[in-house]
Parts: structure tokens; C-alpha cells; sequence
């Protein structure tokens, strides 16, 4: 979908005009990132990061009641994968959305777009310091801790912690919905005759998560709470606060 036409896509409730400008600020993303040619570099890194996180929470991660949830998250926030196909999905898709979709919904999906568009902008800066500016060929914890304080982006890296926390609550309140996850498993032939399937398995893949997940909300805060101290410690010249020894 176009720019142009996701712009005069007609947004008439707060919840579809965030939507849309999150949307908005997607796109333009996206084509920039097109011009830049570090998707070798943010794979690194990607990959680096998400074994991190496994490790970080590998209490919780290694738990049958909430290893598939986690692992959603941490696929979706750092993993290698391409998403081009599930992200052009849900721009073709926009303008029946917003006419469709309950407000709380569509808040959720504003919720994941705004943090999918700054992780990938962070993920950008810190494989360009790292990589580029620092010229390094190796990936390890001290080396991303100097780039981290380098990025000079702690307002940005705290709100990050706050968008993955509110969306993880919000995932667990819909994915109990049953209505809306039998919904899903039947419209899957649906999806894919109207060549949507990257953007629905995405869905169910999230939503099956969550619905069988325990006690999301002790989960998240914990992240939450750990994810921030770290972050602190960074900031406060800590090289070593994860304890992770991962070299790549």
C-alpha cells in the first residue's frame, strides 16, 4: 500500500488516527532503511540479542507456562527473520480495519506497530556504532554495552520497556478471548485465498501463546523490572550486567 493512500485512508476515532500515523512512521521507516544496506550487521545483532533475552529470563523461558509466550516476544522483537510479507499484510489491510476492528483492538495492533518501528530504529543505531563507527567484526557483551551508552537513547530504551510490558498485557487480556481465537483458526483458509497468511499465522502464533499462558501479569513486570535495571547499570558504565559470555 502506498503511502499516499494510507494517509488519506479515513480515520475518524483517536484509536484508528493513532494507527494510521503509526503506520505512517513504518513506511517511511522502512524506505529509509531500504538506502541503508546494514541488514547483514542488524542480523548480528539481532540474533546476539535475542539469545541475550533467552538468557536473561531463562527462568522463566525454560518453564512449559510460559516459554511459548516468550518465545513470541522475543521473536518478534529480535529475531533474523524477514517480516516484509506479514508488515505490507497489514498495510493492505488497514482500511478495513479501522472500520471494522473494536477500538481496544486496534489500540493493541497501534501498541505493536509503535514498538516494532522503535526496536528496529534503536536495533538501527546500534549496529551502525557497532559495526560501522567502531568498525568491530566481533559481537560481545562488553562491545555492545560501550555502543549502548554511545547510542546516547536511554529516554527511548526506557519507553521500550514500557511498550513491551503494556503490549504483553494487553495480548493476555484478548488472547483469553475464546470467540476471538476460534475466530482465527477458522478464517485461516480465508487468510490465505486473500494472500494473507504471513500476517494471520502471525496472529494465531501470538494469540495461541498468550491464551495458554499463566499469570502474564507477574511475568511482564518481572521483564519489566530486570530489563530496566540493566539498563541502568549500562548507563552507570556496567560492561558486564547480563553476565552473558555469547561471542559472535
Amino acid at each position: 500500500m502506498s503511502r499516499d493512500k494510507l494517509l488519506h485512508t479515513h480515520a475518524s476515532s483517536p484509536a484508528a488516527k493513532r494507527l494510521r500515523e503509526a503506520m505512517l512512521n513504518y513506511h517511511d521507516f522502512q524506505q529509509q532503511s531500504k538506502l541503508d544496506n546494514i541488514d547483514h550487521h542488524l542480523a548480528k545483532l539481532a540474533h546476539w540479542q535475542s539469545e541475550r533475552l533467552k538468557f536473561s529470563h531463562r527462568d522463566f523461558y525454560q518453564s512449559s507456562d510460559y516459554q511459548d509466550g516468550l518465545s513470541f516476544l522475543f521473536t518478534d522483537l529480535y529475531s533474523t527473520e524477514d517480516f516484509s510479507d506479514r508488515d505490507r499484510d497489514l498495510e493492505r489491510i488497514f482500511p478495513k480495519m479501522i472500520k471494522l476492528l473494536p477500538k481496544k483492538i486496534l489500540e493493541t495492533v497501534s501498541l505493536l506497530v509503535e514498538l516494532n518501528l522503535l526496536t528496529q530504529q534503536l536495533d538501527q543505531r546500534l549496529a551502525e556504532i557497532i559495526f560501522i563507527e567502531h568498525n568491530s567484526n566481533e559481537l560481545n557483551e562488553k562491545i555492545y554495552c560501550e555502543a549502548y551508552r554511545a547510542s546516547d537513547n536511554h529516554g527511548q530504551r526506557l519507553y521500550q520497556i514500557q511498550l513491551t510490558s503494556q503490549l504483553g498485557q494487553k495480548l493476555d487480556k484478548y488472547a483469553r478471548s475464546s470467540v476471538i481465537l476460534f475466530t482465527l483458526r477458522m478464517t485461516e483458509g480465508a487468510a490465505e485465498m486473500a494472500g494473507l497468511q504471513a500476517l494471520h499465522q502471525f496472529l494465531m502464533t501470538g494469540f495461541e501463546a498468550f491464551h495458554s499462558m499463566k499469570d502474564v501479569r507477574t511475568l511482564m513486570n518481572t521483564l519489566s523490572e530486570r530489563e530496566t535495571v540493566y539498563l541502568d547499570e549500562i548507563y552507570q558504565g556496567n560492561n558486564h550486567p547480563f553476565n552473558f559470555d555469547l561471542s559472535i
